[in-house]
């Protein structure tokens, strides 16, 4: 059974100081894709760069904005890859363990 999922990068799971930073939110269609095979998941990482260099794409020019977009892009891909590295898994049919850790042990 194909599975198809919807990968939002806006991100709930960012920690604050990357949301503080302004960076934009993408959004990468998969409804086509079979996330089990190593082929689709190729297609995704290409769908996630292409939309990530676009929403990080300034226009400008000059240093100033060349480090800005770099710095866009590199937050929205660390973000992107929790998103299909969860994505991939649950197409696997993956199941995650939740763990209590008591600090105090």
């Amino acid at each position: 059974m194909k599975k198809t999922v919807l990968i939002a990068a806006t991100l709930a799971i960012l920690p604050a100081q990357v949301i503080a930073s302004d960076i934009p939110s993408i959004a990468v269609e998969t409804t086509d894709l079979d996330l089990a095979s190593a082929k689709d998941q190729n297609r995704l990482e290409s769908r996630v760069e292409r939309a990530i260099r676009k929403a990080c794409a300034d226009g400008g020019k000059g240093l100033t904005v060349m480090a800005a977009e770099k710095q866009c892009r590199a937050e929205l891909r660390e973000a992107a890859n929790v998103e299909i590295r969860l994505a991939i898994a649950a197409a696997r049919g993956d199941r995650f363990a939740a763990l209590d850790v008591d600090s105090d042990a």
